[in-house]
């Protein structure tokens, strides 16, 4: 038997910003583009105002974001702001609902950024957070993009969090690298620091799934017996192609394969929201099955679906 995914529990403000990771240690299971994809939802078609932070020094979040939004020119990494101990000096709006804190290859820098300034553990691991806690009123969602990693950088991030989605791609390595990130890594974070770290999995998201493979289907019936049904979305990503372009291109919701794709992350973000709910006003998720608004099936819109549409870009 697995511990419960719910590690620590913080009742929260109703005006506080809720700060998401998109997390697992295997890479190239579609971490950013979940991440972009739903900071979009949240920001054009829910209205809220977001903030992506990229901390990884490949900067592929800021990469999607900049090609979305015609951005040439970055006038500030976060890098840099960290050096200078203000995060909101590096923030670019991308739309008035959406702000960008970009990365770049600077950011291999701050691991010996936090060695060299600060004598403890704690006050290194919670650098980032300090300066959040600055900004981090103006508002509804901040969305986190990390590295496949779990180094200090990472470290940062997560101490940060308040939800944690676990993106499960089916793959067995991925089932694995599920287990370690929630199991051993949270859980040692949460063991060295406490309720300071007020991070709870908000649930395990499959991913990449073909539906005509059998050992595909059999690691999301795994999941769901490992984690429990109530912990795993019932929201599946399917492998779709049109994801794939978006790292390449950004988005531009130029067709109905784009609605297709705004409404699965619809679906991802409202199931999101009424996880977080759950949480917030009974502190716990149990006996809960998401039914979709948006999308029926990977083709098939509902009639909220067909009406989605994004607004923001120029």
């Amino acid at each position: 038997m697995y511990p419960m995914l719910n590690l620590y529990y913080r009742k929260r403000g109703i005006d506080m910003a809720k700060t998401i990771i998109f997390g697992q240690q295997k890479g190239g299971v579609g971490k950013t583009t979940d991440t972009c994809m739903t900071a979009l939802v949240a920001a054009l078609v829910k209205m809220h105002k977001v903030l992506v932070i990229d901390i990884d020094l490949q900067a592929n979040a800021t990469a999607f974001l900049s090609k979305s939004f015609n951005l040439e020119k970055i006038p500030k990494t976060i890098m840099a702001a960290l050096e200078d101990g203000d995060l909101g000096s590096s923030i670019i709006e991308l739309n008035s609902n959406l702000h960008l804190i970009p990365s770049g290859y600077d950011m291999r820098l701050y691991t010996e950024f936090l060695t060299e300034n600060f004598n403890n553990t704690k006050d290194r691991t919670f650098y980032l957070k300090k300066l959040l806690s600055k900004i981090e009123n103006n508002y509804d969602y901040i969305f986190i993009d990390v590295p496949p990693s779990t180094d200090l950088k990472v470290d940062n991030a997560m101490v940060c969090c308040d939800y944690l989605v676990v993106v499960q791609e089916t793959q067995q390595f991925s089932f694995e690298g599920s287990q370690r990130l929630i199991f051993d890594y949270v859980q040692t974070l949460v063991d060295d620091f406490g309720s300071q770290v007020p991070i709870q999995i908000a649930g395990v998201l499959p991913a990449l799934l073909q539906q005509k493979r059998p050992m595909h289907q059999k690691l999301v019936e795994e999941t769901i017996e490992t984690f429990g049904r109530d912990n795993v979305f019932n929201t599946i990503i399917q492998n779709h192609a049109r994801l794939q372009w978006y790292a390449r291109l950004g988005f531009k919701f130029e067709d109905y394969h784009d609605k297709k794709m705004i409404a699965l992350f619809a679906d991802i973000f409202e199931e999101l929201e009424q996880r977080i709910k759950l949480f917030e006003d009974e502190g716990d998720v149990t006996n809960y099955l998401y039914q979709p608004l948006y999308s029926l099936t990977q083709s098939k819109l509902t009639n909220l679906g067909k009406e989605l549409n994004v607004n923001g870009f120029n």
